[in-house]
């Protein structure tokens, strides 16, 4: 067996994919200026967007193959939200762009793979399968079936994006590349929030005072829960780049990630961000001091936007005291319903996303717990309870590996921003539930995919590394050149 080092793809290839897809995108450029009917800014303005989409496909595919463009594809495709709705008995399952890519991926997977597929294993997977299936049980007790379902679905499509991630971060740079999707998904989404809040007719300062930094499909909390995911991700890169290059794009990301996470006016956001980002970073020694940097300029930024900058009303309206007594008033009277549910039904709960219906009677809308371990355990019971909390332990138990094991500076600074990530991540849904939306769980499951190959990497490798070859490559090289076997020096611990 033969262990040769990843090939780099000809520039080349990458320019004529870019040609082809221009060549592609000037048809309908040009058919946009001989017609009168159609306006020529917006189809121009498509033309270029399909061009560089068709040319960034081509480029994917060729470098990181199928699997590598459907997965940006997935996450990308986030951003168009909902597809449509299936209406009910009053109620409606939503069906989103993304499970149509979904669906349209696996559909090629079976049909190259001939109805077969290898589905890999790792913890946060296995404990998000006996979740999904649990919750698939209370369906039997739910007060209302079809919101179960398509709480269901959304753990479904979570648990097949989780399984193609996990196959496609075999590798560091592949895990990298995952990561860096996640980040560039949050940046997309900033710059639509930001969008939304410069061309409100209310005004930014005004739009971001009532909370009306919404998207079609995501209120301002919730996108603030995304952003909270993709911070401490964009650091962590920031921080185990090594050209400038590199680490003024990951910046660039982080200060318009923040700046989203500003327009949210969130306060839960930013109490889970800074108890995430400070006890991850606290202990993050020399590794982390870049973006430890970047953090604090960025912080400081805030407060000189909140203090002295448009957004000063903002603050003094959020923190005054009748604002936090009627937040704290609301979340505590879902506290107590979620309790007396759980009295009621200590061991099925009222069934999978059936809370949202339970709390309609109090609010008068459909609201989510606002809490992580009361919203299972009204909706799952005690045992939906456990296995929620072995998601969330593995979650954080990847996350702290692959930090303790890492296996240079750089490794350890992208493990600091992951662990970052999920700390924040598991402080945030204590006062919001993030968890309840399709998106984030996507972005969850394909930021916990890289985290455990890291983990999993640094622990076969014994957390340490010589000259850039794992000393576990290393062992295997020895052990066969005692056995009479014919070998090639191992490059990187890669073996083909």
């Amino acid at each position: 067996m033969t262990v040769v080092p990843f090939a780099a793809p000809a520039r080349p290839r990458a320019a004529r994919a870019l040609g082809v897809a221009v060549a592609l995108g000037l048809p309908v450029a040009a058919a946009a200026l001989l017609t009168d009917r159609v306006a020529i800014a917006p189809v121009m303005a498509a033309a270029c967007g399909a061009a560089l989409l068709g040319a960034g496909m081509v480029w994917t595919a060729r470098r990181h193959g199928l699997l590598g463009l459907w997965l940006a594809l997935l996450l990308l495709s986030i951003l168009a939200g909902e597809m449509s709705a299936l209406p009910l008995g009053g109620q409606s399952g939503r069906l989103l762009w993304a499970d149509a890519v979904l669906a349209v991926g696996l559909a090629v997977a079976l049909a190259r793979g001939r109805f077969t597929l290898a589905v890999p294993r790792a913890p946060f997977l296995d404990a998000l399968a006996a979740l999904a299936a649990w919750g698939a049980l209370s369906l039997l007790v739910a007060h209302d079936p079809l919101t179960g379902i398509a709480e269901l679905k959304e753990w479904v499509v979570a648990l097949a994006v989780g399984a193609a991630a996990l196959s496609f971060a075999r590798d560091d740079r592949r895990a990298r590349l995952l990561l860096g999707l996640v980040v560039v998904t949050g940046v997309l989404v900033a710059l639509h929030m930001a969008f939304v809040a410069f061309t409100a007719r209310t005004g930014p300062a005004l739009t971001v005072l009532l909370k009306l930094v919404d998207l079609p499909w995501g209120r301002t909390n919730y996108l603030a829960g995304l952003l909270i995911l993709a911070l401490p991700v964009a650091l962590g890169l920031l921080g185990s780049s090594g050209r400038w290059t590199a680490r003024a794009l990951w910046a660039t990301a982080a200060v318009a990630i923040a700046a989203g996470i500003v327009l949210s006016a969130s306060k839960g956001a930013v109490v889970a961000l800074v108890v995430g980002l400070g006890i991850a970073f606290a202990g993050g020694g020399r590794a982390a001091r870049a973006s430890a940097l970047v953090l604090l300029a960025l912080a400081g930024v805030a407060v000189a936007l909140f203090a002295v900058g448009p957004l000063h009303q903002v603050v003094a309206y959020r923190l005054q005291a009748s604002a936090l007594d009627y937040s704290m008033g609301q979340r505590m009277d879902l506290y107590r319903l979620a309790l007396v549910q759980f009295a009621r039904h200590p061991l099925t709960g009222v069934g999978l996303n059936n809370f949202s219906v339970v709390s309609n009677r109090l609010t008068g809308v459909d609201t989510v717990p606002h809490n992580f371990e009361l919203g299972f355990l009204a909706e799952l019971g005690a045992p939906g309870l456990a296995l929620a909390v072995w998601l969330g332990v593995a979650l954080l138990a990847a996350s702290w590996r692959a930090r303790a094991t890492a296996s240079d500076p750089r490794a350890r600074a992208l493990a600091v921003g992951l662990w970052a990530a999920f700390l924040g991540c598991a402080v945030h849904n204590q006062f919001e539930s993030t968890l309840y939306g399709q998106q984030f769980k996507m972005l969850l499951v394909a930021t916990a995919a890289a985290t455990w190959h890291f983990a999993r990497a640094a622990h076969a490798s014994g957390g340490r590394c010589v000259l850039g070859v794992h000393t576990e490559a290393m062992r295997r090289f020895a052990r066969r050149r005692r056995d009479g076997g014919r070998n090639a020096m191992p490059v990187a611990g890669r073996t083909t």
